[in-house]
């Protein structure tokens, strides 16, 4: 029995021996990647021991644990990543450095694949080839954007529109707000009511980036997106286990945030809580209390997990995510008399990965609901309006790869039920319309879509994509309960004042796409040639509205679908010039398009009557070409950008208070951790049309105007401390030219932000 005991204690002896000499014969070297310039974490740095297997990869914070058997060998390690320069450092060097920071590139490394981690390719370049602008979290960190509208507004191919409560609508290349579809992590956003979104219900704290498609030739994301689509990335990953902000400005303004992270195993949690609120006095009205008050709370929370890879452990990796959205804003004018109170929630489940056999799949459902109450004084009379939108959304995706052709194929169904109430009172005009109904709608879309992969013999052009798309939707709209204001004739309750029992349509639309691709030692060339067909089905808002009272005949609204014929060419080339003491490179890029409309409907208004009036214009066209231009300094610690669009709008009746020019011009320093931003636009004028009393149009004019933005944004680093700040001024110039109508996005404004986090 002692001779037992004795054998066990030196056996663990022994193990312990083992284990000691193994750790003692192998190094581990700790630290963080930064970028040189901004100073900003870099993830997925690809990082390993020059002629070896040995390496690891850094994470959302950049820091990285590489693990290197000792050795007197002398070793070099590796830092290499898609957008910057590789650096080579020595073992011992290394094992002395807290920070490594890496050199931005001009044009990305080519061929780069990560040991643990993949990079990503936007979800929203699953489609056809079409132009993509991307806005990322380093651009609007911290600074003075108090929504996502303010900061869309940036970007030379948008325009948005703010109304009095400070709802924000966006239009891409001259189109209207109802042809954009807007996504949160790929699920759709728009309100079945008329199919428009509030960009300022999206919170820009924890959003990894904006994905913005221009152009109508997607498949992917359905009919709606005339204009183009916008998806809202939110972060799941962070590098901080609690974050704390305040914001102080303008109008009364303040807001505070709240963050929570924490990482448990493959189990990745997040919560957010944002707060705030902005008082306005109106400059014509000397009453202290006639003035804007507008509040605002959002709540936003993700838990994600990671399944263990395959054996192997090169496959993407599988992930549930769950996520949950709520915002709520109120607005009170006091002037007017006018009360709005807005809420949105959003609760989704998203899987990516494989299923037994059934690999590369991308499934997702989500439960959504937006309620609306207005209060509206208007003239002689007072309305009342209440929506409530409740939806559910299933998407699912399959790719497949047969050779050199990729697939994806995908069904997208969406059931809406909506609540409708419009009540008005003491109006002199006479009431017609709709005034309450329950709304279905059902929407079925089927998607396939193709692409050709080839290798081009040819010293410049080395790649070429053919690319197609077929989509067919299926809708159907019935209305329940209807309540019509006054007593009209049967004859024209059907299809004239909102009374409809139920409208079906189904439609099919192809794509294709040709795009080219190519290098040469420090230059790159890529450019497409896109067409298709795209449909827009009318929206319930479309559907109920009153024409009748508007016109000496009578007469009905032509609820066809609409139908946009679209063709894009774009070509983008870069150099990189690192060799230049003074220019690091540049880059520019140009887009030529047309959209020719068939049935287009458009609205009208009458000053003193709030009913909408929609006509059909049998033909419309949108030609225009945009390009952006980028010049990199002193290795891309000074960046100046030029955006220019021009837009040639055959019937401006159809595409209201769309400005047909807009330019942009971005001065942006990154040194040392410190950004200073300069940004300066000029839009061109609005024209708008409202019918008068008589049934006539009548011209309304905006004019043309231009402001400047200034930011200036620091952050500290005191170990896993960091601190940050900001100073942004708004519209800094022709204050004397703007008068306070209670359009913030117009005004001067001045903002500071603070924060922490851990």
């Amino acid at each position: 029995m002692e001779a037992k005991k004795i054998k066990i204690l030196l056996l663990t002896f022994l193990v312990c021996l083992s284990a000691f000499i193994v750790s003692a014969q192998e190094i581990r070297i700790a630290g963080f990647v930064r970028d040189v310039n901004t100073r900003r974490e870099i993830s997925n740095v690809n990082i390993y021991i020059k002629g070896s297997q040995i390496g690891t990869t850094s994470d959302i914070a950049g820091e990285y644990i590489l693990r290197v058997p000792e050795s007197r060998e002398r070793k070099i390690v590796i830092f290499r990543h898609i957008a910057y320069d590789l650096r080579e450092i020595s073992l011992d060097s290394v094992a002395t450095m807290k920070y490594v920071y890496l050199q931005p590139r001009v044009i990305p490394l080519r061929g780069i694949t990560l040991e643990e981690e993949r990079i990503e390719i936007p979800e929203i370049e699953k489609d056809i080839p079409q132009t993509v602008s991307m806005i990322k979290a380093k651009n609007f960190e911290i600074r003075g954007y108090i929504d996502a509208g303010d900061l869309l507004k940036t970007d030379h191919s948008v325009q948005v529109e703010e109304e009095l409560s400070g709802k924000k609508t966006v239009s891409i290349r001259g189109g209207n707000p109802d042809e954009i579809v807007v996504l949160y992590n790929g699920i759709k956003m728009n309100r079945s009511f008329d199919n428009i979104f509030d960009f300022s219900l999206i919170d820009l704290v924890d959003i990894e980036r904006f994905e913005i498609i221009k152009g109508s030739n997607t498949a992917l994301y359905g009919p709606e997106a005339f204009s183009g689509v916008i998806n809202v990335v939110p972060k799941l990953r962070h590098d901080y286990s609690i974050r704390l902000h305040q914001r102080i400005g303008t109008y009364q303004s303040g807001n505070w945030g709240l963050n929570f992270y924490h990482k448990l195993g493959r189990l990745h949690g997040s919560y957010s809580l944002k707060q705030g609120g902005t008082k306005r006095y109106f400059m014509d009205v000397e009453e202290d209390r006639a003035r804007l008050e507008n509040t605002s709370l959002h709540h936003t929370a993700n838990l994600s997990y990671s399944f263990p890879e395959r054996p192997g452990g090169r496959e993407p990796e599988n992930s549930l995510v769950l996520m949950y959205m709520y915002s709520s804003l109120s607005y009170d004018n006091q002037r007017d008399v006018e009360n709005l109170s807005n809420s949105n929630g959003l609760l989704s489940l998203k899987y990516e990965g494989d299923i037994a056999r059934l690999t590369n799949l991308n499934l997702s459902v989500s439960l959504s609901r937006l309620e609306e109450d207005q209060f509206l004084s208007s003239g002689t009379g007072v309305i009342e309006r209440h929506i409530k939108d409740r939806g559910i959304y299933v998407n699912a995706e399959k790719g497949l790869r047969l050779g050199l052709v990729d697939f994806l194929f995908a069904y997208q169904f969406k059931h809406a039920e909506l609540d409708f109430i419009d009540q008005r009172r003491n109006f002199r005009e006479e009431s017609i319309g709709l005034e309450s109904a329950d709304f279905q709608r059902q929407h079925h879309g089927v998607v396939s879509i193709a692409k050709l992969n080839g290798e081009i013999e040819s010293p410049f052009l080395n790649t070429i994509e053919l690319s197609g798309s077929f989509r067919h939707d299926w809708l159907k709209d019935k209305q329940a309960n209807p309540v019509l204001r006054g007593d009209w004739p049967e004859a024209w309750q059907e299809g004239v004042v909102g009374i409809f029992d139920k409208n079906e349509w189904q439609e099919a639309t192809f794509k294709f796409g040709l795009s080219l691709s190519g290098d040469k030692e420090d230059f790159t060339f890529d450019g497409y040639l896109s067409f298709g067909l795209n449909t827009k089905f009318p929206t319930l808002f479309q559907q109920i509205s009153s024409p009748v009272v508007l016109t000496a005949n009578g007469g009905s609204t032509n609820l066809n679908p609409e139908k946009n014929n679209s063709s894009e060419l774009s070509v983008v080339v870069a150099r990189d010039l690192r060799g230049a003491r003074t220019i690091y490179g540049w880059q520019v890029s140009g887009t030529f398009f047309q959209n020719q409309y068939d049935n287009k409907l458009r609205v009208s208004t009458t000053p003193g009557i709030p009913v909408p009036f929609y006509d059909n214009v049998p033909d419309a066209r949108i030609t225009g070409f945009e390009t952006k231009s980028s010049v990199f300094f002193f290795r891309k610690k000074l960046t100046v950008e030029l955006g220019m669009s021009r837009y040639f709008i055959s019937e401006k009746a159809a595409f209201p208070f769309k400005s047909d020019y807009k330019h942009t011009l971005n001065f942006i320093i990154d040194h040392a951790g410190y950004s200073f931003q300069i940004h300066w636009f000029k839009e061109g004028e609005q024209v708008g049309w409202i019918r008068r009393g008589n049934g006539q149009f009548a011209e309304i004019a905006l004019p043309e105007y231009s402001n400047l933005d200034i930011h200036l944004s620091k952050t500290f680093q005191i170990g896993r401390l960091k601190l940050f700040g900001n100073v942004s001024g708004r519209n800094l110039l022709y204050e004397d030219e703007v008068v306070l109508r209670g359009i913030a996005i117009r005004d001067r404004r001045y903002y500071i932000t603070v924060g922490t986090q851990y």
